[in-house]
């Protein structure tokens, strides 16, 4: 089995609609999915795919909502390390170059490492919901952003789908 350790993971779901599931049923899912990592990227075993599902377009001022996809493309069992009694990632919300909003910005990271264990074709999904506000609680402007999943590992480099794009309209 291949052993993929996400080193610095980990808080808990929190009051703005943010949580983390592992699902094996279908659902609903946004409109637009992003590309998907293969391959050994900064030491991700090959077997693992993330995929990252925002919708294209959001009217300014409605939630956001964010699916970060881990799933298992092998024949065989893949045992993941992922810190937080409820399993963590980040997302980050970019206008050009600057970090408008961060999930896990101010949050303080559990030092609790929970072992996952992926069965072939099993996917972990992980939610989040983005309010449209910068770090500093201010709305966002209309305009162009894109949007970025990671999954820390033991690695130096997180685990980082393709970034999407997405455009906030006017309402």
């Amino acid at each position: 089995m291949l052993a993929l350790a996400a080193a610095a993971c980990g808080a808990a779901a929190s009051a703005d609609g943010d949580s983390s599931v592992a699902r094996d049923d279908p659902v609903a899912l946004p409109p637009q999915e992003s590309g998907v990592v293969t391959g050994p990227t900064s030491g991700a075993p090959d077997s693992l795919r993330l995929r990252l599902v925002v919708p294209p377009e959001a009217r300014r001022g409605e939630p956001v909502p964010i699916v970060l996809r881990v799933e298992n493309g092998a024949d065989r069992p893949l045992e993941l390390y992922l810190r937080g009694r409820t399993i963590t990632f980040d997302v980050v919300v970019r206008a050009g170059t600057d970090t408008v909003w961060r999930r896990l910005e101010g949050e303080i990271i559990p030092a609790i490492v929970q072992l996952r264990v992926l069965a072939p074709a099993e996917a972990l999904e992980l939610r989040a919901v983005w309010n449209q506000q910068a770090a500093d609680g201010r709305g966002v402007a209309a305009g162009d952003y894109t949007v970025q999943g990671l999954v820390l590992t033991e690695h130096p480099e997180p685990l980082a789908t393709p970034v999407v794009p997405l455009r906030i309209t006017r309402p």
